[in-house]
């Protein structure tokens, strides 16, 4: 055979050697892959290094068929039976020779595609680990036995693959990355017992020495353990319990990364472990968008380019210009921030990454980035199977390029890196376009941004600091560096990792510049600082502030304006992620709509506490989303009102819905209860007519037999308790029952047939001034019905309108007594307020006679149907009117600390206390 005619082009003499070798040792050689064998030895120094194993391959094996991971899984497990200390480390080495070789010639004859090689390998690789593992085991057994849990049962060694391996696309000569846990804490059962820690820092020790310690025979595997949790300082094995605290509590950004492509090395149709997807889908994968990762992969990719731009080292294949690590990061640039809430793009392996990101619309040109990448990976294992090292470099000398142009079936080198660099472009361009370029300042921002951060980092002394933040427009510049100064040095930020605080320099000089355009800026900043305190441990909310600049402009802007969303957010530091909100043109939904949304907030917190949590921040999202909207102008009071009381509606249904399964569980009647139970609403609640400090007045009604009424009233102390419970998130609302039939000293949940009786025999005009604003928001048809008829019934009760006049103006003036508070200037209390208008519309309706009123309980729709019935005339209608949307607007804006003109209240006030004489002193005549 002529040798030479598989060489390309002008080709060393060497080259020629290495065909003489094969002749001297396979001219009689009957092989399918015969002419393979001459490639092999001629493209690789290493399978020239090792003939003996070669010949033995070849006598054995025909190469034709791809081995699955069953067969690496048996082959490897033949050679326990006889290993001992002395043989197994040569076994495992001779192993792996031989499946090295076999690989080699399968991919060079065209049996086995890059892909398939690298599975291949990986297979092989896991096979390995496992069978020395088990050798290990056998090892130590006869002196410590094996490990145990409390329980006496024995524990078990768990090994994370990472990296190449994890992926299942090693490369022939690539170091593995491993994690090793055990899944108990105990002591060995032998003649020496021992902690189950330190009996697998043995095996853990033992498998390391076995595997990469050079011996005549070369190694198995470099190992590399340093991705386990706190690296080279840490313990080489963990339990499962320290493995998931570490990454609940510790894991940082990288290793997230990482993590990615983690997988359990098992064996054949072995599942992976509960336990393992529990640890790794929340730690990778968020299901909110992940401005943390983004950080971290930004500034990932910014260490990349700038390594490049200073060595575009085309002639590395993984780190160099539209390398193999391009590749990756785009990949895995999505996978992490989208994986968290499409399941298909958790995938180790890239290319089944690259194909679900194709699959998913989210990322172009997958095809030719999928060509490229199997170009590089097969290029890498031509690379490193010429001498068995872990390379990526290109070669300089022209042998080894003419090696590697005919291991790749390149006719010359120069063909060869034509394709090369046609490939590198086409990663380059989709690598820098991955998350948008990198912000570009001009040398004044640059300037800036150096000085703010000495600043922050008190590397410029107080005077020089005080004189830049003026220079800079602060007001009370001295005071804002006192505030900035003070919290760098707070115990808090003294405990922050290097990464943490990393984070935080960069969203100090950028809060710092932000500010500048803030007119207040020591009030804002004081608020932020605030806000740090509960945060700046937690880095994805500083991420989301830093990686998003409209957030934080927004964040100031609500600090600046609104002192109830300051709180809020201050408070409740979830709330940040409405900021994100690009819907701007919010529109507050429906009852229904918002029930739907609780139901499916809800089933996602299995735990009662999570779900009593959840309820909670509902309520403070949709109070949020109302309060921007009120501030944004696109809401107005009157419709906020009637929001914020369906937002109450709803999670009170829940509330009694929650409390009767949790009562349940102890008592089966109370599902029966349930549907003989009622809730009325009185005050804000019933009228629509809340605010952000509304409380909710609430009566509760049964139907059910004298002898569950015990069971009734533990429902209305649970739902109380449920609905006034403190926790991190606040309570849902503070809860009034006292309009209850005989007030605080009647009984906290009534029978219907009760209630009735007192409304229409016993109750106080007072108390049917509260009726004409109360509502059934829980119960069932009948219960309904008999409240309606009840509320038509008292407005038909026969009234001398003066004498109603008079205990309508005697209550209100024991109100006042009680309630109003200096100044005058109370939209509410003062006379001629918010209190003074209710009274005088329901004085009007008790005195209607008019039956149809019972269907409304908002203050504005009796004013509108009273102005109908011709109760009030035009012109006063139109002036309470006018008060009426002026008070709630005013008080509103009080709320949230906008500013509120006395004088517009005054001008109301004065009209509405003159329109309430006129209409008492008037018999209550139009």
């Amino acid at each position: 055979m002529d040798a030479g005619s598989l060489l390309p082009g002008d080709i060393s003499p060497l080259l020629h050697n290495r065909a003489a070798l094969f002749e001297r040792h396979f001219a009689s050689l009957n092989h399918p892959l015969r002419t393979t064998v001459c490639q092999l030895l001629v493209v690789s120094d290493y399978a020239c290094r090792q003939l003996d194993t070669l010949t033995e391959l070849l006598k054995t094996d025909d190469g034709l068929h791809e081995l699955s991971c069953e067969d690496y899984h048996r082959l490897a497990n033949e050679l326990l039976p006889e290993a001992t200390p002395g043989s197994f480390p040569r076994q495992l080495r001779q192993f792996r020779h031989r499946h090295f070789l076999r690989l080699m010639l399968r991919e060079y004859a065209g049996l086995a595609s890059t892909e398939s090689t690298m599975s291949s390998w990986s297979h092989c690789a896991d096979a390995l680990v496992l069978i020395t593992l088990q050798f290990c085991y056998q090892e130590l057994a006869p002196r410590v036995g094996f490990p145990c849990d409390p329980a006496g049962n024995q524990a078990c060694l768990y090994t994370i693959a990472m990296g190449k391996l994890g992926g299942q696309e090693l490369n022939y000569s690539s170091d593995i990355d491993l994690i090793f846990a055990y899944s108990a804490s105990g002591y060995t059962n032998g003649p020496q017992s021992i902690s189950n820690q330190q009996y697998y820092t043995k095996v853990v020790q033992l498998f390391m020495q076995l595997f990469q310690e050079p011996t005549p025979e070369g190694f198995v595997f470099r190992v590399d353990l340093r991705l386990r949790p706190n690296g080279e300082s840490g313990a080489l094995v963990s339990s499962l319990t320290a493995l998931e605290t570490y990454y609940q509590e510790q894991g940082r950004d990288w290793e997230r990364y990482a993590m990615a492509k983690a997988r359990v090395i098992a064996r054949p149709n072995e599942e992976p472990p509960a336990w393992f997807e529990r640890l790794i889908i929340p730690f990778v994968y968020r299901r909110y968008v992940d401005f943390s990762v983004i950080e971290s992969l930004r500034s990932m990719k910014a260490l990349i380019e700038r390594e490049i731009e200073l060595n575009p080292r085309l002639n590395d294949i993984k780190r160099g210009l539209g390398g193999i690590r391009e590749i990756e990061f785009v990949i895995q640039n999505i996978q992490l921030i989208r994986g968290g809430r499409l399941p298909p793009l958790r995938q180790q392996n890239a290319l089944k990454a690259l194909e679900a990101l194709r699959r998913c619309k989210l990322l172009p040109r997958t095809g030719i980035l999928r060509e490229a990448y199997l170009f590089l990976r097969k290029l890498e294992n031509c690379l490193q199977s010429e001498n068995d090292q872990q390379t990526h470099a290109l070669p300089t000398n022209p042998l080894k390029q003419a090696q590697i142009a005919l291991a790749m079936g390149y006719a010359g080198f120069t063909d060869l890196l034509s394709r090369l660099h046609q490939f590198q472009r086409i990663v380059s361009t989709t690598f820098h376009t991955a998350l948008g370029r990198m912000d570009a300042y001009d040398d004044g921002e640059r300037l800036l941004s150096h000085q703010l951060m000495s600043l922050w980092q008190g590397h410029i002394e107080s005077g020089m600091a005080v004189n830049l933040l003026s220079s800079l427009g602060y007001q009370n510049a001295a005071r804002c560096y006192q505030m900035v100064h003070a919290f760098r040095h707070s115990p808090r930020c003294r405990r922050l990792n290097q990464a943490a605080r990393m984070r935080l320099d960069r969203f100090i000089v950028l809060l710092l510049q932000e500010l500048t355009q803030v007119p207040d800026a020591e009030t804002v900043l004081l608020q932020v600082m605030h806000l740090l305190e509960n945060i700046v441990g937690r880095s994805a909310y500083l991420a989301l502030l830093t990686e998003n600049p409209q957030a934080l402009k927004e964040l100031l802007h609500w600090f600046r304006e609104s002192p109830f969303i300051t709180a809020l957010l201050v408070n409740h530091p979830f709330l940040m992620e409405v900021l994100l909100d690009k819907e701007r043109d919010w529109r507050a939904p429906s009852r229904n709509q918002l029930a739907q949304q609780l139901a499916i907030q809800l089933s996602h917190a299995s735990e009662i506490d999570a779900q009593e949590d959840a309820l909670r921040q509902f309520k403070l999202t949709q109070w949020l989303l109302a309060a921007r909207a009120e501030m944004d102008g696109r809401m107005d009071a009157v419709k906020a009102g009637r929001f914020l009381a369906d937002v109450a509606e709803v999670i009170v249904v829940q509330v009694l819905h929650h409390a009767c399964r949790e009562l349940s569980l102890r008592y089966p009647e109370m599902a029966s209860i349930k549907n003989r139970f009622d809730v009325i609403a009185y005050g804000k609640l019933g009228s629509m007519e809340m605010n952000y400090n509304s409380d909710l007045d609430l009566v509760f009604v049964h139907d059910v037999p004298f002898e569950q009424e015990g069971l009734v009233n533990r429902l209305s102390q649970k739902i109380i308790h449920m609905l006034t419970t403190r926790s991190q998130f606040g309570v849902l609302y503070a809860v009034d029952t006292r309009l209850r039939p005989s007030g605080s000293a009647g009984l906290l949940v009534s029978p219907l047939t009760a209630f009735l009786e007192y409304q229409r025999k016993q109750a106080w005009t007072w108390e049917h001034q509260a009726l004409i604003r109360s509502r059934v928001i829980y119960g069932n048809k009948k219960s309904r019905q008999l409240f309606n008829q009840l509320k038509k019934d008292i407005l038909l009760l026969p009234r001398e309108r003066q004498k109603t006049a008079e205990e309508v103006q005697a209550m209100r003036e024991k109100m006042s007594r009680n309630l109003a508070k200096e100044g005058g200037n109370d939209i509410k209390h003062a006379q001629g307020g918010l209190i003074d208008l209710e009274f005088v519309v329901q004085c009007l309706v008790l005195c209607s006679a008019q039956p149809p009123l019972a269907r409304y309980t908002n203050t504005l729709q009796l004013l509108q149907q009273l102005a109908l019935a011709k109760k009030i005339s035009p012109h006063r209608f139109n002036r309470l009117q006018e008060a009426y949307k002026a008070y709630h607007k005013l008080l509103h804006h009080q709320l949230l600390g906008l500013h509120v003109d006395s004088k517009h209240l005054t001008n109301h006030q004065q009209r509405v206390q003159k329109i309430s004489a006129a209409i008492y002193k008037s018999k209550l005549n139009p």
